[in-house]
């Protein structure tokens, strides 16, 4: 889980400064126009080729929409481009006197993000190696002004291109520090689980076994005691007698539901459905397209539980929809009620506050790599979905 959920979070760095990127090129296209504009040697074809530099930014810029992720060699391969494109335009708009040389100072700032600090050296050593070609006439002559100015310029480059590597690093490394802490706390959240869950269990089968058990027989006793000489006390004992049964009994399901373990989580939803469903004067609606045994599943159980717990508590709804399904490589759970919604904040002023409940299974389903979204608002429906990898596995 802990391997699946850096990858994923890889991917979403990876695409997210793929698109940085992608806008970035944007403003400096407007400055290469104004670099031609201001430069006496741009010539015709200096606008041909920035003509076709723009075109391929606009569609590098539409295709790292329209693809879920670009991937690092597509945006290193981009990165190239770049380089050559701005090489050609210094070139084009007078060489070692043009300003466009200017954006090999630009180039390796865009690869910071990536947070690979081989990839940033890469990059800025073909802005080195472009630059001082650009450069050459002043290069191979006498020591003038101008050939210490190209030095200079180059210091500043390398200096740049080292700053970019050391920052691109210490990002890489905080990464590494905060996904080990994430593991961490997913192992902490996975034993906190599996003692809450031993718990349950203990405390379910010691009231069964042993508090159910003598109310039993104390109701038996009532019963014999009322068949040989009816009172009303005895009456009213032996319904009180009854009724803490019941209530011992419901107390043992939300504990630890047999029926988890027996038949799986589609079985579960629909009996702690219908019983709260009693308990709030709602009529539940199943999707449950997911039967038999699925990963997570005591997870799912206690957070379908705790929405529907807070159906029953807060929304006044008269219809309730539950949904199982498998999409991709997610075990997706939805409950949707008609009530009077709420302020979604709520659970993040609650999660800040320390109280425990539905802000609780939100961060438990968030430490777990799945999922918690709410659609809600103060006097309209809710809409609460969970999305569980489907690699996850109880412990």
């Amino acid at each position: 889980m802990a391997t699946r959920w850096r990858e994923q979070q890889m991917d979403g760095v990876v695409e997210l400064t793929t698109r940085y990127a992608a806008w970035l090129r944007l403003p400096t296209m407007i400055l290469l126009v104004l670099t031609g504009i201001q430069s006496p040697a741009a010539g015709h074809w200096y606008y041909v080729v920035l003509a076709l530099y723009v075109a391929w930014a606009t569609a590098r810029l539409s295709s790292v929409y329209r693809h879920a992720l670009a991937g690092t060699h597509g945006a290193m391969s981009a990165a190239v481009v770049d380089v050559v494109a701005v090489a050609a335009l210094s070139v084009l708009s007078g060489g070692p006197d043009s300003q466009a040389r200017y954006a090999f100072y630009v180039l390796p700032m865009t690869s910071i993000l990536w947070q690979l600090p081989k990839v940033t050296a890469k990059l800025g050593g073909l802005c080195l190696v472009a630059y001082t070609a650009n450069s050459f006439d002043y290069l191979h002559g006498d020591l003038t002004p101008r050939f210490w100015q190209v030095v200079a310029d180059e210091a500043f480059l390398l200096w740049d291109v080292g700053v970019c590597v050391l920052l691109a690093d210490l990002l890489r490394r905080r990464s590494e520090r905060v996904s080990a802490l994430l593991d961490n706390r997913e192992l902490l959240l996975r034993d906190a689980l599996a003692a809450e869950g031993r718990e349950r269990a203990e405390l379910a089968e010691a009231l069964h076994d042993s508090a159910i058990q003598n109310l039993l027989a104390a109701l038996h006793d009532l019963e014999d005691v009322e068949a040989e000489a009816a009172a009303p006390a005895l009456t009213r004992a032996e319904n009180e007698v009854r009724r803490t049964v019941r209530e011992i009994r419901d107390v043992t399901f939300d504990l630890h539901p047999q029926v988890l373990q027996a038949a799986g989580l589609a079985a579960a939803l629909e009996a702690v459905g219908e019983r709260l469903a009693r308990r709030g004067g709602f009529t539940v609606h199943y999707d449950l397209r997911l039967t038999g045994r699925v990963p997570g599943e005591a997870l799912l159980y206690s957070t379908a539980r705790e929405l529907l717990n807070n159906v029953v508590k807060h929304a006044g709804a008269k219809h309730v929809w539950v949904s199982l399904a498998r999409e991709e490589n997610d075990t997706v759970l939805i409950v949707r009620d008609d009530g009077k919604g709420f302020d979604k904040e709520i659970i993040q002023q609650r999660l800040r506050a320390g109280h425990i409940g539905l802000a609780s299974h939100y961060v438990r389903v968030e430490s777990a790599g799945g999922r918690f979204s709410v659609d809600s608002a103060p006097g309209r429906s809710t809409t609460v979905e969970v999305r569980l990898p489907y690699a996850h596995v109880d412990r």
